[in-house]
């Protein structure tokens, strides 16, 4: 079983697309009953699936704004796939993403009578960005076992983060000015492998648009904002 196909549906369909944006964050700005549409397409353009992110509620914990969100998805068909809620959170004017989004839900269902860990450290996004500027690593660290004997364990590298630039940025949910984002991504379990991403996120919505590259330069997936709903 492919490592990509194990735990998460797509990094750009699902990781990227939850990148669900919070309030009184400065960049981002999420608020109950705020629904974001999202379009999963491969290399070549064509539509493998669709996500679509729900924040169900807003709380409040000590300096920090926390953000329940619900994450479903749909195949190629549009039939309905295992839906995952968790939650985000907005303190001290920075945005912190649950790398535990990553995790496809429907992969995850096959270890639910094992003993699973996970291990992580949120992907940061401050108040404002600026061409030139460098983000913080994340990564994500997950093990399954059963009677204490390991049989997997994974881990995402999320580095090399830096904001490159701002471009106009047209997508069907319309026209966005975005701050244009890139970073590596390692997964490690049998053996490793490297992907190169560039995501788009606009001040207000969040991520609007992101692409995933293999190890040669070429595009093998990308996802794009579809609809908002405040």
């Amino acid at each position: 079983m492919k490592t990509k196909k194990l735990l998460f549906v797509s990094v750009l369909a699902v990781f990227l697309s939850v990148i669900a944006t919070a309030q009184d964050c400065g960049l981002y700005s999420m608020s109950k009953g705020m629904v974001l549409g999202y379009q999963s397409l491969d290399g070549k353009g064509k539509i493998n699936g669709s996500s679509r992110i729900t924040c169900l509620d807003v709380s409040k914990a000590g300096s920090a704004y926390v953000y329940k969100v619900k994450s479903e998805y749909f195949d190629a068909k549009d039939k309905s796939q295992p839906s995952r809620e968790y939650e985000m959170r907005c303190e001290d004017g920075k945005f912190y993403m649950n790398m535990q989004g990553l995790l496809d839900p429907k992969s995850m269902e096959s270890f639910k009578d094992m003993e699973i860990t996970v291990k992580s450290t949120d992907m940061m996004y401050p108040s404002k960005l600026s061409p030139g500027e460098t983000l913080p690593d994340a990564n994500i660290t997950v093990g399954a076992a059963t009677g204490g004997i390991s049989l997997m364990n994974m881990v995402i590298n999320i580095k090399n983060r830096k904001v490159v630039g701002t471009e106009s940025v047209t997508v069907p949910a319309g026209t966005f000015d975005c701050y244009k984002i890139t970073y590596d991504m390692e997964t490690k379990m049998i053996f490793t492998t490297n992907m190169a991403m560039v995501e788009y996120v606009n001040m207000g919505v969040g991520s609007i648009k992101s692409e995933t590259y293999d190890k040669k330069g070429k595009l093998s997936a990308s996802n794009v904002l579809t609809e908002v709903k405040k």
